[in-house]
């Protein structure tokens, strides 16, 4: 049989690292095509693959011409798109459904701009494999997977060369796993004793093939040219060998094992039925650079709840569902899920941008959901409301009684109760009253993937409803489920379980451990110390003071303040009427160098193993070991007891690093804070020094870990939401469920519209380990066609459909994606009529490329549409001669029917500034046009976090200059300002030089608020943070002699919080 080497050129390019996004895109994205059509010329056999769609859309932002020129390179065959994804990211702390959509987008811009579609995920550099990876590939319809990174400390070693990976659902893929080096010069092919021994190797399993590397990295560019010379000379040799040199694309090894290999011989291949992760290296990097591992997450939760009203909203006639600001918003996530920026490995300064994006995801997603839930409002029966409408939205497929939170401006009393449509009075409080805002908090019972009204009423006294939810200054509170107690130090010491003859959940104090802390010193974000992991903690922080924080029927709470060195703790501990869950929500100000924090879990339950939530599927781990001593986890970890008869579950917010130290003991990483940097830009021994935020909750059960744990975990990070409406009649009455599931171990991943045309994708995935059969799902009016896609919403085969139902039946932990129409809805509504209205336009603030400008910076005409849509709302835009509307007194006419004027504009700075609704004055927010966003604590760069509280609208990638060349990744703002008017208002603009306005846009509805807090806010604070002397002297000594040489750019990017504009 003649054996095969596959050769695959590379070219590795981290998007940032130890360099920032604007040298990627001004220099690493240029070197690597330049550099690679030189070889093209020069080499016929040479074949280069280049992973990322991210990148070829910054080639086609960036580098039109030369983008035209690599489409006939690959459209000759001589370069690969490869690995399939958007971005070739990390694969740990990314939620599995954004693995689905980073694969479904790369791949669609492959065969949208070349026609071609790649057939393996290609991770060179990644930190560790989960377990889920393999199922995931396998629903996107993939092929197979390559790494060489386990060369760097696998866990598990290296298990083969070529193989198969099997999740656990059971899929398989095919899998490279020791290709060797990518940044490596190839010397020698046939006679080299390490591709002797892989081929021989793999004869032993009928495989007469292996697949080696050769390239460069991490920043781009092409293969040195003597490996790319000395390939070709061996493939000229092919004609008098056994042994063919291939110069191949990246999954081409696949392909052609996929046509060739028998069922009989795939059988034979060696396997691999366990998670790939790293003994060491990039385990850090679970918990590094923690705000964006926060911001990530919410990114998720947000986008599925926003795509799930937008579903309901579209289907009911009440909003449309903008595909483009979902796809937008996705991609802006999960750029930032790169291997070496969520994981928290790259200089500094890079970060400015990533929790940026992360914020502006937010954002997006936030105003999706907001529209879309908020518009069902107006099919509901509002008019019995004596107060306020209040609609709650319930984005899970299971019906749900838990507490939703609402902040409601210009409310006239200090109190309030809420009252459901029969006129019972439901569990609420007011937590506080200032200046005219009241924070409230009921308890709500919501249908599945529904809505429910309640009528908030204002209120001289609170509410006097009383259940079992009590809380004393003994230190002690209670629901229907548990009885917590609190220890002096303000740490739970014990958790009973009333509905388990009020078991004990612990069998020490939930705490917050400090440990001395070296951590690692080549690598220290990436790695951990396993010595300094595998010990009791140094010291635990002091005790301030415990005090109630809430004491009403619906929700009991302490405040629990703590204290170590110049960091402090605070953490909300809560319990709700009826509720499933003792919850914690902590903030921290990390001020503590040199050292590592640990949540420590010590149950009454013990078993050698514990169960941890991989997002589709699970996998049981036993205590730590050397070589598996920090291991990540999604959503929630579990211990039952090896008896079966009960355990507990801790759902997890945004840390996704743990480890299990004993029998009974599980342990959640907080932050850690090495006293090596890497590199000074990189600073890694500040990283997360700051304001810290995060939560976890507790759930205990009967028997084994399964549908509940689930449940409980996704409502805990997918809270009820609720949305001010006004009073009206409703044909859908006080409620209503848009679907019904028979099963509650099927979890309902995903819901959203199909990328192509109008049917409803659901993605379901079977949560508990067991078979389920005749499972049923019921949509709207009921379905009325179905059938199976892959992940990546190609065609998989037909579905079953019976009275109305998606009826399948699932394999344990499998998953399915189906696309279904919809029988009509009985019931529409309108979604709100926009009209633009035409401005008197006056400054040019739109420019082609080339073209001088009147503004030092502009947006570019090729990166924006003739309209722009955002919360809703669409925006035309004008893009020739006179483009935008400075602000100079102007007087705008509205239509009789207006009920809101949607202005798109900004400022050169952040300002306030008054504008006339006819006869009244109403002083508006007006945000800077050049301001980020959205920041995080930066220390080492005096930096303090922000947050624009804003609607975006619209954000240019980057902008022109006035010389019309491009300011690269110079991002320019515009929000979107609401004015509340009546029909035939006129609105006088104010004078303001520094104000543009890109467009407006006349709605005939009101608006509907979200009241409920939907992700991070932030005051502004001062940049306080001090040194000790011994911490100030080892910080000089590192710096000055980087300072003299500015390595890195550190010097010119180092400027006390003053960020260049």
């Amino acid at each position: 049989m003649q054996k095969k080497i596959y050769t695959v050129a590379t070219a590795h390019l981290d998007t940032i690292w130890s360099w920032d996004f604007e040298t990627t895109v001004s220099r690493y994205i240029y070197n690597t095509l330049v550099d690679n059509f030189a070889l093209f010329q020069k080499y016929p056999t040479y074949h280069f693959n280049f992973e990322g769609s991210y990148r070829y859309e910054l080639m086609e932002e960036y580098y039109p011409e030369l983008y035209a020129k690599m489409r006939d390179y690959i459209a000759q065959g001589r370069w690969s798109v490869c690995g399939s994804a958007f971005e070739n990211g990390d694969v740990n702390v990314p939620s599995p459904e954004a693995l689905f959509r980073n694969i479904l987008y790369g791949n669609r811009y492959f065969e949208e701009k070349f026609g071609k579609r790649s057939v393996d995920i290609y991770l060179p550099d990644c930190f560790g494999f989960g377990w889920a990876l393999p199922s995931i590939m396998a629903h996107a319809n993939l092929m197979g997977f390559t790494t060489q990174k386990l060369g760097w400390g696998g866990a598990y070693g290296i298990p083969f060369d070529i193989g198969e990976w099997q999740g656990p659902d059971g899929a398989q893929v095919l899998a490279s796993l020791n290709p060797h080096d990518y940044y490596f010069t190839l010397k020698k092919l046939r006679d080299w004793d390490f591709v002797q021994q892989k081929l021989k190797e793999n004869e032993k399993y009928d495989l007469n093939s292996t697949m080696i590397f050769h390239g460069i990295g991490d920043r781009g560019g092409a293969p040195k040219e003597a490996s790319v010379a000395f390939v070709e000379q061996e493939i000229n040799k092919n004609k008098d060998s056994d042994v063919q040199v291939l110069a191949s694309g990246a999954d081409d090894l696949f392909r052609d094992l996929n046509a060739r290999l028998t069922p009989e011989q795939k059988a034979k291949l060696p396997r691999w039925e366990t998670e790939l992760v790293m003994q060491n290296h990039g385990v850090g990097g679970y918990t590094s650079r923690a705000v964006g591992k926060r911001w990530n997450r919410r990114c998720q939760e947000l986008a599925d709840m926003a795509e799930r009203s937008g579903v309901v909203a579209d289907y009911l006639g009440t909003a449309n569902y903008n595909k483009e600001a979902m796809e937008l918003n996705w991609k802006r996530t999960i750029a930032h899920q790169f291997h070496d920026d969520l994981p928290g490995t790259s200089v500094q300064r890079a970060y400015r941008r990533s929790w940026n994006d992360y914020g502006m995801a937010m954002n997006g997603f936030a105003g999706e959901l907001t529209q879309a839930a908020g518009s069902v409002g107006s099919l509901l029966k509002t008019d019995f409301c004596a107060g306020t409408p209040v609609t709650v939205f319930n984005s899970l497929e299971v019906a749900r009684t838990d507490a939703v939170t609402l902040e409601l401006p210009h409310w006239p009393k200090a109190c309030a109760r809420v009252y459901d449509p029969k006129g019972r009075e439901v569990k609420s409080q007011v937590n506080r009253y200032e200046n005219g805002t009241a924070e409230l908090v009921f308890v709500a019972t919501v249908p599945a993937l529904g809505f429910a009204v309640y009528d908030v009423r204002p209120s001289d006294v609170p509410c006097r409803l009383r259940g079992s939810l009590s809380i004393s200054g003994e230190n002690q509170m209670e629901n229907q489920k548990y009885i917590v107690r609190l220890n002096k130090k303000g740490n739970i010491t014990s958790i009973l379980d009333k509905e388990m003859d009020e078991q004990e959940l612990l069998a020490e104090p939930i705490s917050l451990g400090l440990f001395k802390y070296t951590g690692s010193k080549p690598w220290p974000a990436w790695e951990m110390n396993y010595k300094e992991a595998n010990k009791d903690p140094d010291r635990l922080p002091n005790p301030v003071t415990v005090t109630i924080q809430e004491k009403g029927p619906a929700r009991v709470s302490f405040c629990v303040e703590q204290k170590d060195g110049d960091s402090t703790f605070k953490n909300i501990i809560a319990l709700t009427d009826g509720g499933s869950r003792v919850e914690v929500y902590s903030e921290i100000e990390w001020r503590s160098l040199h050292t590592m924090a640990k949540n420590k879990f010590a149950f009454a339950c013990t078993n050698p193993e514990a169960t941890f939530d991989l997002g589709l599927g699970a996998i049981r781990r036993g205590n730590m070991t050397k070589k598996l001593f920090e291991v990540p986890a999604q959503n929630w970890v579990d211990l039952t007891d090896k008896s079966g008869d009960w355990g507990v579950s801790v759902l997890s917010e945004c840390k996704y690093g743990w480890d299990k130290y004993k029998d009974n003991t599980l342990r959640m990483t907080v932050l850690h804070s090495p006293v090596r940097n890497y590199r000074i830009d990189s600073m890694q021994s500040m990283m997360d020094l700051g304001l810290n935020r995060y939560s976890y909750a507790l759930f205990s059960h009967k028997g084994q870990v399964g549908a509940d744990t689930q449940n409980q975990a996704r409502a805990f990070l997918q809270p009820l939401t609720g949305y001010v409406e006004q009073k009206h009649p409703g044909v859908l009455g006080t409620a209503y469920s848009f679907g019904n599931a028979s099963h509650p171990q099927v979890v309902l991943r995903a819901m959203k519209l199909a990328e192509d045309g109008d049917e409803i994708v659901v993605r379901l995935n079977e949560g508990a380990g067991t078979p389920v059969e005749h499972y049923s799902l019921r949509l709207g009016a009921g379905v009325a066609e179905a059938r199976e896609l892959f992940a990546s919403e190609e065609e998989k085969g037909p579905a079953t459909v019976k009275d109305g139902c998606l009826v399948t039946d699932f394999t344990p932990y499998q998953i399915k994606t189906f696309a279904l129409r919809l029988q009509p809805a009985a019931q529409v509504g309108h979604a709100a009529k926009a009209t633009p209205l035409t401005l008197p336009m006056n400054v040019q603030l739109i420019t082609k490329q080339g073209e001088q400008g009147e503004l030092p910076l502009s947006i570019p005409a090729e990166r924006i549409g003739n309209q722009v849509t955002a919360a809703g709302i669409p925006f035309a835009i004008a893009k020739d001669g006179k483009n935008a509307l400075r602000l100079a007194s102007q007087t705008l006419t509205l239509k009789k029917d207006t009920r809101r004027l949607a202005l798109l504009l900004s400022a050169d700075s952040n300002r306030i500034l008054d504008f006339t609704v006819g006869e009244k004055t109403v002083p508006c927010s007006v945000l800077s046009r050049t301001r980020r966003f959205a920041s995080w604590d930066l220390y080492d760069l005096h930096e303090t976090a922000h947050i624009q509280e804003g609607q975006l609208g619209y954000v240019s990638t980057h902008s022109h200059n006035a010389d019309g060349t491009d300011a690269i990744a110079k991002e320019l703002y515009f929000y979107i300002l609401i004015l509340n008017v009546q029909g035939g208002d006129t609105v006088v603009l104010p004078r303001d030089e520094g104000t543009l306005v890109l467009a407006a846009t006349e709605l005939n509805t009101v608006a509907v608020p979200c009241a409920t807090p939907l992700y991070d806010r932030v005051e502004d604070r001062p940049f306080d943070y001090t040194m000790r002397l011994g911490d100030k002297l080892r910080y000089l000594r590192m710096k000055l002699p980087w300072y003299m040489g500015d390595k890195g750019r550190y010097f010119s990017c180092y400027n006390r919080g003053r960020e260049r504009e």
